[in-house]
């Protein structure tokens, strides 16, 4: 899954709104405006200032999108809440995505106040609830210890279906799910492809259904999970992922996680140098929706793709934005960025550099990618910036361990340093909130001058 611009908000929940009008969606403990605290599956509803503080779920579009135009992945911040006009969007900052030569480029650099890579996740800005996913990729899984990862996800239930490829292995493939972050060992499975998948591009498809998923690689079904199989008596429900969600990709540094179990899967340790730079890439998408479940975004412009059932490329251009599309109204240059969560180094991308930080935003159980928010309590993977205790897994940007309310900790306390071009940052269990000027700028975009500020907040530790 999440946090681009906020990149570490490890808070506990409270029980009731706590956000106010004019910063009213809350993520993890924070409100504000914006793409980072307002997108669907980002926002929480029932700490936000309304029911209606949260944007909506942007629904399905079937689509090819062929990384032909830089509008094609944007950072979060500035995400205008068009799909149509910014399918995919780079969560974390600084903003590691890119199209480079007609293909979604995903890098890792080094940091070296943490000795591990920074890397970088990209969400899809339509939504999915069952459909076909074919994306042609090929893996960053040059050296041990790099993580490449293609999912479906919702961050807030915590379902999930991906492919992931680690460094050590560059030829095999690891095909998972999760249902509520349910962590069990046994839904993950590997398969040999045959070929380095670093050295050329594949098609991986995630086929989901109401009633099975398939993983397919090249045209050739590898594995099939059916809902059927996935009842637990315990408990008396589906294991089974159901629950709407984003497609994604990341790329991140398992080798260096300082986790043993992260390590040991992913390869360790991962080489680096100052110059070093680990890419995966992304060629194609196509996305095909399942009409009976989804809302279908059809306000694309040109001609509506229509779902296939072979998997195959749609011929046709790309459809065109249009005018008629809903953008939500934000306010300009709002964002909030990280820059010292609790005197640790700054945060890579939710965390792939951060262990003491502690989580981007919440509590995971541990799913084989890696919620976006989590501090996680085991598995394969890690949520990408979790709290992690420990197991087979690493947070991409994970306090390993475990700190609940992330941050460094001081007199019983955790505190986090912002930027942010909004003083309304709102944490309503802090014991301190400091905002203070720090310069007035002309902006290119927005020629009135603007006034950044840094915000300190302090909290008591749960």
């Amino acid at each position: 899954t999440v946090l681009g611009a906020m990149a570490s908000l490890a808070m506990a929940a409270t029980s009731a709104a706590t956000c106010t009008e004019t910063a009213p969606c809350s993520r993890e403990g924070y409100c504000n405006t914006g793409p980072s605290f307002c997108l669907w599956g980002l926002c929480n509803e029932d700490k936000s200032f309304n029911s209606t503080s949260c944007w909506p779920a942007e629904g399905c579009s079937n689509q090819v999108v062929e990384f032909d135009s830089s509008s094609d992945v944007i950072a979060i911040a500035s995400y205008g809440g068009n799909p149509n006009t910014n399918p995919f969007l780079s969560i974390f900052e600084p903003n590691n995505a890119v199209i480079e030569d007609g293909k979604l480029v995903l890098s890792m650099t080094y940091n070296s106040d943490e000795d591990k890579g920074f890397g970088a996740t990209v969400d899809a800005a339509h939504t999915i609830e069952y459909g076909r996913v074919t994306a042609r990729i090929k893996t960053a899984a040059v050296a041990k210890g790099t993580v490449t990862a293609f999912i479906i996800r919702n961050d807030q239930i915590g379902d999930e279906i991906d492919f992931e490829w680690v460094g050590k292995e560059p030829d095999v493939v690891e095909t998972n799910f999760f249902y509520h972050d349910i962590l069990d060992y046994g839904n993950s499975k590997y398969f040999n492809v045959g070929a380095d998948t670093s050295a050329d591009y594949h098609d991986y498809t995630i086929d989901w259904s109401p009633d099975a998923i398939k993983w397919i690689v090249d045209g050739k079904t590898l594995r099939t999970v059916n809902r059927d199989d996935t009842y637990d008596s315990d408990t008396k429900e589906y294991h089974f992922p159901a629950a709407a969600g984003r497609v994604g990709f990341s790329i991140w540094d398992g080798g260096n996680s300082g986790a043993k179990g992260t390590e040991d899967w992913a390869g360790t340790p991962t080489p680096w140098t100052a110059s070093t730079v680990y890419k995966m890439y992304v060629e194609s998408i196509q996305i095909e929706c399942n009409a009976d479940t989804n809302t279908i975004d059809t306000s694309t412009g040109g001609e509506e793709v229509s779902p296939s059932s072979s998997g195959s490329e749609v011929d046709g251009e790309e459809n065109s934005p249009s005018d008629s599309s809903t953008e939500h109204s934000t306010v300009s240059n709002t964002s909030v960025t990280l820059i010292d969560p609790g005197m640790n180094s700054s945060i890579e991308d939710g965390g792939e550099t951060g262990s003491e930080t502690g989580s981007e935003a919440g509590s995971e159980t541990g799913s084989e990618t890696g919620s976006e928010t989590g501090g996680e309590t085991g598995g394969e993977t890690g949520g990408e910036t979790g709290g992690e205790t420990g197991g087979e897994t690493g947070g991409e940007a994970g306090g390993e361990a475990g700190e609940e309310d992330g941050g460094a900790t001081s007199n019983g306390s955790t505190y986090a340093t912002y930027i942010s071009s909004s003083a309304d940052v709102v944490d309503p269990g802090a014991t301190t909130t400091t905002v203070t000027d720090l310069v007035t700028s002309t902006s290119t975009s927005s020629p009135d001058n603007q006034k950044c500020h840094i915000v300190t907040i302090v909290r008591p530790i749960k």
